[in-house]
């Protein structure tokens, strides 16, 4: 996977010299899994899982001989935000992504926060207790209903002759977007039990901004709304007491904002 990722690489570079355009002078990367911003260790990713404890960031400077900078996709979308979107390096923020898993990235006192082996964030893994949420007698996690595959997954459970067995995630935003009726009401009800889920890290960080990432921020109110309300209901906060609340702003671009802002902010004077 890292020789097809550099084929592509060369090949963007040529074009670049092709059209005399000026060379990259860095890298920057936005990777899913755990990362280690310590050790430069990608120990697991949910989108190569053959790559076990990877140096990416090493091999990737020692392919194209120049700066890498690395983050993990939620960390990497919190870091857009800051460069792109409306929230502060004073605020403190909690930013969700979902795909393919979800993972919270977690802004505080001006950092991002971060464990050894790049392991937090993962509320994905959490269990859920509600035996209508899935196949009965299995284990069903909040990865199964509420990320990017888990809703697909979670649709074709709730309406298994709506969405055809080689339906894609994205089929779900279309469906939605469209105002199909079996499309929003999964969506609220995932987006329900995701809300129910923040209780405890709503009470226990109390943050100024909550943040809803890429690629639920193109649901809009269809996700927020129901998200919302589940949080008031669950922590049993005041609207002036629960953080500002929001969809980010930065749409089907997030996905290339969120590659460049761990170079952008690492170099920033």
């Amino acid at each position: 996977m890292l020789s097809e990722i550099s084929s592509h690489a060369d090949r963007l570079l040529m074009i670049t010299q092709a059209q005399r355009l000026p060379l990259p002078d860095v890298i920057s990367v936005s990777v899913c899994g755990n990362y280690d911003t310590q050790t430069n260790i990608l120990t697991s990713s949910a989108d190569f899982p053959l790559w076990k404890s990877e140096a990416l960031r090493s091999q990737l400077g020692l392919r194209f001989n120049l700066p890498v900078y690395v983050e993990s996709k939620a960390n990497a979308g919190l870091l857009a935000e800051l460069l792109f979107g409306s929230i502060s390096d004073q605020d403190q923020t909690v930013y969700a992504s979902f795909q393919p898993r979800i993972r919270l990235a977690i802004f505080s006192n001006g950092k991002l926060y971060s464990t050894a082996g790049g392991l937090s964030g993962a509320i994905g893994n959490l269990q859920l207790i509600d035996d209508q949420l899935g196949n009965e007698g299995q284990t069903v996690y909040l990865n199964d209903v509420a990320s990017a595959a888990g809703l697909l997954k979670f649709a074709q459970f709730r309406h298994p002759n709506h969405w055809d067995a080689d339906a894609v995630p994205d089929d779900i935003l279309s469906c939605v977007l469209s105002e199909d009726p079996y499309g929003v009401e999964v969506v609220a009800e995932a987006a329900r039990v995701f809300g129910q889920q923040l209780q405890t890290l709503i009470h226990g960080l109390r943050p100024t901004n909550l943040i809803v990432g890429y690629p639920f921020n193109l649901f809009g109110d269809h996700w927020l709304q129901p998200m919302t309300e589940a949080i008031a209901s669950s922590t049993g906060l005041s609207s002036a007491q629960l953080p500002r609340i929001f969809a980010s702003a930065l749409g089907t671009r997030q996905p290339e904002l969120e590659a460049l802002a761990p170079a952008i902010i690492a170099l920033r004077v």
